[in-house]
């Protein structure tokens, strides 16, 4: 992906005009932290190959000096007040830790140019040691050394950002007149420290919103064709479904013959078909007797019945996803503020220590927020109930049901050690009882358990539970209307 964003990278004569600007405020300053900053609008919440020195003058106090060394967006960024904060999520590379375990402390005596070249050189003074630290600032591929000056006049290499093995200190370059003609410079960018400083922070934040907004664009649009796939291979089962054998038509034929105690023939019952008049073949199994073959047939039409019920279900349930994911995916192709896209962004889910991230995602039941944080599941139907209740949740789960009726299967996932408020219960019962059906039951019991406690029936689609409490709860419009505020699906 190419940087939609162009950066206020400067030629080397810039770079010399902007290092004369900063020299006053940088000399003398203590180097008192090295870390990597945050940057708010980046979906990792940090930048790559960026630093930040907290530095303290004791004339003009607090400052900040950044250094970006990503390619395109090379540069030293001066800050005067303390604008910046660690990223807690930012990874410590050789290179950041050699600046940290050298720097910090050091007072840094000079910064200059190379002449005619990309090159900043920063001397920094730590106790009787003399450190130099050379940023190359090629907008191709920048980099960073840092050595250490011996007594000699020569210098030992420290660390660098390529990972170099040797080093010589750089040397001023010769141009032509003519070449030296052809180098920009933009009084406009370094007119003073401040207005670089100001087009450096547009351009990142503009550069770090986009990689968000690119990022959760693309995220949504995988899961909108994964969920088209999925819908795709339920209609193909659903048609396979729809051409398998009428076993309930087979089922009453035998029924209707049964005192005739039919024999099959090469494989088949040959029967008289009382509304139609016509002979109809329908298979048998010669290892079954009339009984056993007549119980087969119907239980083939139950369980074809119940999987064209349930793939249907699943088919709706992933198109209305579908259906979401795509509206989601056009609002954050829309969105021109951070707060627009954090919106949108998945919320973060409590309670998920031993449970699968990707597998709470896909559920296509719908998902709600309590006001304690957190996360509320629930079924829609019994395909959904049943993957809530037996493949996601865990043991030490809270469990709902509407007390005495079939209904929605209700969870709040919560992480080790946690238990949950009143308010997060009366939040898991309301929701309960919403898509059990019952918006306009008036005051309803809901049950509710530790997910431990409830036991599938053997041969059934229900369930069982003991060790429950009961909620008595009267749908509060202010409490729904809450929780599909934080509703992520």
């Amino acid at each position: 992906m190419s940087l939609p964003i162009e950066y206020p990278v400067l030629s080397h004569s810039e770079l010399s005009g902007l290092v004369n600007l900063v020299s006053p405020r940088l000399i003398g300053s203590r180097i008192e932290r090295v870390y990597v900053p945050s940057v708010l609008e980046h979906p990792d919440g940090f930048f790559k190959r960026e630093w930040a020195l907290d530095l303290y003058h004791p004339s003009s106090g607090s400052s900040v000096l950044e250094l970006s060394l990503r390619p395109k967006a090379c540069g030293i960024i001066f800050h005067a007040k303390r604008s910046l904060k660690p990223g807690s999520a930012g990874t410590r590379s050789g290179f950041d830790l050699s600046l940290h375990k050298y720097l910090t402390g050091g007072k840094i005596v000079s910064i200059s140019t190379i002449e005619n070249d990309r090159v900043v050189s920063i001397e920094i003074q730590n106790s009787s040691l003399l450190f130099s630290l050379d940023l190359y600032l090629i907008p191709a591929k920048p980099s960073g050394v840092l050595t250490e000056q011996n007594a000699s006049g020569g210098s030992s290499l420290l660390s660098s950002t390529d990972q170099r093995e040797t080093y010589d200190q750089p040397k001023p370059r010769t141009l032509t007149p003519e070449a030296l003609a052809k180098i920009p410079y933009r009084m406009e960018r370094i007119s003073t420290v401040e207005i670089y400083e100001k087009l450096w922070e547009v351009a990142k934040r503009e550069d770090a919103f986009f990689l968000r907004k690119h990022l959760l664009s693309q995220t949504l649009l995988i899961e909108s064709k994964t969920i088209q796939k999925k819908i795709a291979s339920l209609e193909l089962q659903l048609q396979e479904s729809r051409l398998s054998p009428d076993w309930q038509t087979f089922g009453a034929l035998l029924q209707a013959h049964l005192y005739q105690k039919p024999r099959p023939l090469n494989g088949f019952y040959e029967l008289l078909d009382y509304e139609t008049n016509a002979i109809r073949k329908i298979p048998a199994d010669p290892k079954l007797d009339l009984k056993t073959q007549l119980e087969r047939f119907f239980h083939l039409a139950k369980r074809n019945k119940k999987r064209l019920l349930e793939t249907q279900e699943r088919i709706d349930s992933l198109a209305e996803k579908k259906t979401l994911t795509d509206k989601k995916l056009k609002q954050v192709q829309l969105a021109t503020e951070i707060s627009e896209l954090q919106a949108l962004e998945p919320k973060k889910v409590e309670g998920l220590k031993g449970k699968s991230r990707e597998q709470v995602s896909e559920f296509s039941g719908k998902h709600y927020v309590s006001k304690e944080g957190l996360t509320i599941l629930s079924g829609r139907n019994l395909t959904e109930n049943l993957q809530l209740t037996f493949k996601i949740a865990r043991g030490n789960d809270l469990w709902f049901h509407v007390k005495g009726k079939p209904g929605a299967h209700t969870v709040v996932l919560l992480p080790p050690k946690r238990t949950a408020s009143l308010d997060t219960l009366l939040d898991a019962a309301e929701v309960c009882i919403l898509h059990s059906g019952g918006k306009d039951w008036g005051k309803t019991e809901v049950d509710y358990t530790y997910r431990k406690f409830v036991k599938k029936i053997k041969n059934q689609t229900d369930v069982s539970y003991t060790h429950n409490k009961t909620l008595a709860v009267t749908p509060n419009p202010e409490r729904l209307k809450r929780l599909f505020a934080h509703d992520p699906v």
